[in-house]
């Protein structure tokens, strides 16, 4: 015969005993019949069965003591003769439920029984220190070996023999009733050393009737029954009540064991699961505890019963039934519901609540139905119905079953309630808080209540919401801004327009929010409230028939909110028209006494050259009366100059400067400018004209004196010899730019940060009334264009921008033309 070498892995996976077909007959009764059995290397084998199911039996042929009437048993490959001799040799053990102790010797010669050497035998120490060794590495307490067996309790007895059997390092122990007749101490004691053999890597083959045992030790469970192998478990993957199925032939899906199992398995599912998958993992496993392969849940929806999981249901009782009514026109499901009671139609053929659907029930091949009430705390939360196919009532532990989880379907729609309203009072309050931060926020009103419309929208989870307010639009005009779910403005609808007509001419109090349904059906809810400008009426739409009970708080919070900024609004309006009035009065209070001194100084000096001259008792020579009438003409050009700058500046603050456009060249308007300064100032101007710049249509006199007011400025406010250069450059589509430089000594920063408001004397040597600049900034706004001072490191640079223009552009000008409507 040919060896073939096995694989590492084909031997780690070969049985170390193979039982092949054994039978052993009794004249007309075979005790075993036909036992196939595997045990691979390191195992520990449970071997479970009633008693005369053939346990004792297969140990004794086994363990040499017995000879089958046919097969064969196998150690290694190797077939085991029929004698406990030919047993032992192959490695097999067998520790019978008699121990087979000699209780008349010692522990040390029970353990050494048949192993004693010539050297132990002539050294009592050693023989003691061999069996003590013994014990030690089993992990067994018995520490006086000079004890007689027959004075140990019956477990120390059966750690004994179990001991002696692992002295000769079997390859397979076989323990018969290890425990039995023992206390639950010594039991412990016994497990113990069983779990210890096990871990050192000795095949176990345990008889057992404690099925806890078999769990506790056990990695594979056998049964026996009538000498036959009826099952082979694995103990993670079972329970004890399964193994009583087997033992005394019951179904085991029937067992208690199962459907606690079924129930544990839920619950744990139910624990991590999210609540709106939580109904149908509920309705799979009834289905599944039942054996009933069709039934529905329904949950109370108002006075409506609405289908909220089914399984196996045709397709036309799916549809009849998916929304029933709350009483006895919703057939068994609302008769239960009514009356909170079960409801069990025996057949369905004959039953009045069935009628409506007879017909599909047949189709469907439904004979029979139970309807269960799913009760909560303090009302009916739904319904649960089993179909049959066969006429019958239920049994009654399948009743019990469908009660047990009906209290978890109402433990789901509680716990999914209780979620639905935590995440609508948690939508709500964020709601709140945004439209809080944007009405407290930097958003002017106006621009934040689509804001505030499009949010709450969202925490209501409407169709569309919209503010109908009164003056923001104009006196005693409304205005209306409604917001869709795509979050973008749209007209009202015909039914919002309605509901804020009911409110207006209604009763309802301020702040308080009423449900309104128009002719269109959806529903609608309105807040109205009163503000200083005229107050509103905020309104939401859905498309239900019956608006949220959340929606209430958050209609009316937000109404309010609304009123409050309103409010708030109106309060600031009138603190800046206040405080606008209040600088405008300093202004001019500021300003009047900046001119009269102004006015006064050449007034006084005109005053005074006048009087000399006018002196009866004094004759002035030639040159003082020459010297005299020129000052008073310097005095009076400058008193011009003040009073056509405060027209000027009067013309501007009242938007009535007129203005006289025509087509200019920028170069003569300049060169104008540089013409009316004294000669020897203009000498130190540069000028830096492009000499293809495009005419614009502009008022030349007025541009005039826009840049002679900035070179006098750069000429007068600086120290003598400073140069100041002007620059001109532009084309026809981005119009002109001027700038106007000086390398003086700049601008102080007070006069900087209000450089275009009237000052107080104005800045530098020779201040005047500190118009100038106010008067040219008016000019240049007039021309649509802008000036602007950009500042430098030595120096001064203004910056003038003016369009191009013409007659028949957004830029034309007329003799009536003001200020006001540029």
């Amino acid at each position: 015969m040919a060896v073939i070498p096995m694989e590492p892995a084909a031997r780690a996976t070969a049985p170390l005993l193979r039982v092949q077909a054994l039978r052993v007959r009794y004249e007309a009764f075979d005790a075993l019949d036909a036992i196939d059995l595997d045990i691979r290397p390191g195992e520990t084998v449970a071997l479970a069965g009633e008693n005369g199911a053939g346990k004792s039996t297969l140990v004794r042929c086994i363990g040499g003591d017995m000879v089958p009437t046919s097969g064969h048993v196998y150690i290694d490959g190797e077939r085991v003769g029929s004698t406990p001799a030919a047993a032992t040799r192959r490695g097999i053990t067998v520790v019978w439920q008699n121990l087979a102790l000699c209780d008349n010797l010692d522990v040390a010669s029970n353990l050494l029984l048949g192993s004693e050497n010539s050297v132990l035998l002539r050294s009592p120490p050693r023989f003691h220190d061999a069996a003590r060794q013994l014990l030690v590495d089993l992990g067994i307490g018995l520490t006086d070996t000079a004890r007689r067996v027959g004075s140990l309790s019956g477990g120390e007895r059966q750690l004994v023999a179990v001991a002696r059997a692992m002295a000769s390092r079997p390859k397979l122990l076989v323990l018969d009733e290890p425990t039995t007749a023992l206390g639950v101490n010594e039991s412990a004691q016994v497990d113990q050393l069983i779990a210890t053999v096990r871990e050192s890597g000795t095949t176990v083959l345990l008889v057992s009737h404690d099925i806890d045992q078999m769990f506790r030790l056990a990695d594979r469970i056998v049964v026996l029954r009538r000498g036959r192998i009826a099952a082979d478990v694995n103990p993670a993957e079972s329970h004890p009540e399964d193994i009583v199925a087997f033992i005394s032939g019951q179904p085991v899906d029937s067992s208690a064991r199962r459907q606690l199992s079924r129930l544990h398995g839920l619950a744990d599912q139910l624990a991590s699961a999210e609540p709106s998958s939580s109904l149908p993992l509920i309705v799979s496993a009834l289905a599944g505890a039942l054996g009933a392969p069709r039934l529905c849940v329904h949950l109370v929806d108002g006075r409506r019963l609405r289908v909220a999981g089914a399984l196996g249901l045709s397709a036309a009782i799916a549809d009849a039934w998916s929304n029933l009514p709350f009483d006895a026109a919703g057939g068994p499901v609302g008769v239960a519901a009514e009356s909170g009671e079960a409801v069990i139609d025996f057949d369905v053929r004959s039953s009045p609540a069935w009628g409506p659907w007879r017909s599909l029930a047949t189709e469907a091949r439904v004979r029979s139905s139970w309807s269960v009430p799913v009760m909560g705390a303090d009302r009916v939360l739904g319904v649960i119905t089993v179909f049959r196919e066969v006429p019958g009532y239920p049994p009654g532990d399948e009743r019990q079953l469908v009660n047990l989880y009906a209290g978890y379907i109402a433990s789901a729609v509680d716990r999914e309630r209780l979620l639905g309203e935590l995440t609508a009072r948690n939508r709500g309050l964020e709601t709140i808080r945004v439209v809080l931060e944007t009405l407290a926020g930097p958003v002017p009103l106006p621009r934040g209540l689509a804001i505030v419309l499009s949010t709450l929208r969202e925490g209501l989870l409407a169709e569309r919401v919209a503010l109908l307010t009164a003056g923001l639009a104009g006196e005693n005009a409304d205005s209306w801004l409604t917001v869709d779910s795509s979050g973008e403005e749209v007209p009202p609808s015909a039914g919002l327009v309605e509901a804020a007509a009911v409110m207006r001419n209604g009763d309802v109090r301020d702040g308080r929010a009423a449900s309104i349904v128009p002719a269109d059906g959806d529903c609608c809810m309105a807040v109205r409230f009163s503000a200083p400008d005229g107050g509103g009426i905020l309104l939401a739409q859905w498309r239900a028939a019956i608006a949220p009970s959340d929606g209430i708080a958050l209609m009316e919070d937000t109404a309010n909110s609304l009123r409050l900024a309103r409010e708030r609004e109106e309060s600031e309006r009138a603190r800046q028209e206040a405080s606008a009035l209040r600088r405008s009065r300093e202004l001019q209070r500021g300003f009047l006494s900046r001119l009269s001194h102004e006015l006064r100084t050449p007034l006084t000096a005109i005053g005074g050259y006048a009087s000399s001259l006018m002196a009866p008792d004094v004759t002035w020579d030639r040159a003082s009366e020459t010297r005299f009438l020129t000052r008073i003409g310097a005095e009076s050009a400058r008193l011009n100059r003040l009073v056509v700058d405060l027209l000027d500046f009067s013309a501007i603050e009242s938007s009535t400067m007129r203005m006289l456009p025509d087509w200019c060249e920028l170069p003569l308007v300049i060169d104008a400018a540089i013409a009316c300064v004294p000669p020897a100032q203009a000498a130190v101007i540069e000028v830096d004209c492009q000499h293809d710049l495009p005419v614009i249509w502009a008022d030349h006199d007025r541009l005039e004196q826009v840049f002679l007011n900035l070179l006098e400025n750069a000429l007068r406010h600086n120290p003598e010899g400073t140069r100041v250069g002007v620059k001109a450059t532009g084309d026809e589509e981005h119009g002109l730019e001027v700038i106007v430089t000086d390398d003086g000594g700049g601008l102080p920063d007070e006069v900087a940060s209000a450089l275009f408001q009237p000052r107080s004397g104005g800045f530098g040597p020779a201040a005047g009334a500190g118009l100038g600049l106010s008067i040219a900034k008016g000019i240049v706004d007039a021309h649509l264009g802008k000036i602007a001072l950009e500042r430098l490191d030595h120096g001064t640079r203004f910056c003038v921008r003016l369009p191009i223009g013409g007659p028949d552009s957004s830029h034309r000008y007329t003799e009536d033309h003001d200020l006001a409507d540029v």
